[in-house]
């Protein structure tokens, strides 16, 4: 049941997801991170309401809008361009991706 999905909090999707899992893999960290995306902490501002590089259209994340959000649809591997993050997998759990989609659509708080 999607509504009794308890959302991540920011400060967990930075730990659990991208600081143990993106970031830690050598992949969107340095210098030159792919797309230009860092997630290392602190990563919201690199996030929330910016443009995909890949999909300008689409914002990295768009508060209160999962669907629409790129960085959801890279996890979900729905993404209309690219492979499926993380790449090469293991990729994320069900419920990991559900937490992270409650947040989003919650307006994405920077907590």
């Amino acid at each position: 049941n999607v509504a009794s999905v308890t959302p991540f909090t920011f400060t967990e999707i930075q730990a659990q997801v991208f600081t143990a899992t993106c970031a830690a893999s050598g992949c969107h960290s340095g210098a030159t991170p792919p797309q230009g995306l860092s997630l290392v902490a602190p990563a919201y501002a690199n996030l929330v309401g910016v443009a995909s590089t890949e999909v300008p259209a689409l914002q990295r994340i768009r508060s209160g809008d999962a669907a629409n959000s790129y960085l959801v649809q890279k996890i979900e591997g729905t993404a209309a361009v690219g492979g499926r993050m993380p790449l090469g997998g293991p990729f994320l759990d069900a419920t990991t991706i559900a937490r992270i989609r409650a947040w989003v659509n919650a307006g994405a708080p920077n907590n």
